[in-house]
């Protein structure tokens, strides 16, 4: 009997054990799951942030390929065409030497979309599981842009109030008004043999100037931004 009863506490304890083993297997498997769902929900997110980033940079590239470019080529244009009639010593009538310089004094205003990164930085930048890469995005958004856009404006606001000056010493504008009661701004210059001028000649450097350094800056921002975009969508086509 009693060798009955320990033989039937065996099966009871072995059965136990094989329930208790069980439990765990499927609480071990339960927790994988748990942990690959987790893992793929980083991992979307992940992938939603980069392709705003990747968004935000082809908005950032239009805009500059677009608006900025046609600004600085119609800055080109007016400076070669004024730098022309100096260099062969020709005259000018007043109203194209106007439209020439005003097309050389185009000027363009750096800015760049930093609205995904903000938004990586608040979520946290280690939701980017590529070391490399979130160091990448971190360089280009904290220092790269952020520093290129900084010169190139700051160089505009240096040079805004000397520029002006010596526009208004050239160029008077005074407010024509007509018959029928309206009115126009017209423009006439102060100076007649003004491509001689030495106010025109500092005023036209400083248009060169900031051609140059515009076209420097533009060039800096679009391989930083370029670059970052390059990294993301190789990244990108490993994770999805």
């Amino acid at each position: 009997m009693q060798l009955l009863s320990q033989g039937k506490t065996g099966k009871y304890l072995k059965y136990a054990m094989g329930e208790i083993v069980l439990v765990v297997i499927g609480i071990l498997i339960a927790l994988q799951i748990n942990n690959w769902n987790e893992a793929q929900k980083a991992r979307e997110k992940e992938t939603s942030v980069l392709k705003s980033l990747v968004n935000s940079i082809d908005n950032d590239i239009w805009e500059y390929d677009t608006y900025v470019s046609q600004n600085l080529t119609t800055k080109k244009r007016g400076i070669d065409s004024l730098q022309a009639y100096v260099s062969a010593n020709k005259t000018i009538t007043e109203p194209l030497f106007i439209e020439f310089y005003n097309m050389a004094k185009q000027d363009v205003h750096f800015r760049y979309g930093n609205g995904p990164f903000e938004a990586l930085k608040s979520s946290g930048l280690e939701l980017i599981s590529n070391d490399s890469l979130r160091t990448h995005i971190n360089n280009t958004y904290t220092s790269d842009v952020p520093i290129s856009v900084l010169l190139g404006n700051d160089f505009y606001y240096e040079n805004k109030l000397k520029v002006d000056e010596l526009y208004y010493k050239l160029i008077a504008i005074k407010r024509q008004k007509h018959p029928d009661g309206t009115s126009q701004l017209v423009k006439s210059l102060k100076t007649d043999d003004v491509l001689h001028n030495d106010d025109f000649l500092w005023a036209l450097q400083l248009e060169m100037n900031k051609y140059d350094e515009d076209t420097l800056r533009i060039r800096q921002i679009r391989t930083s931004l370029l670059d970052l975009k390059s990294a993301i969508e190789r990244e990108l086509q490993q994770i999805t």
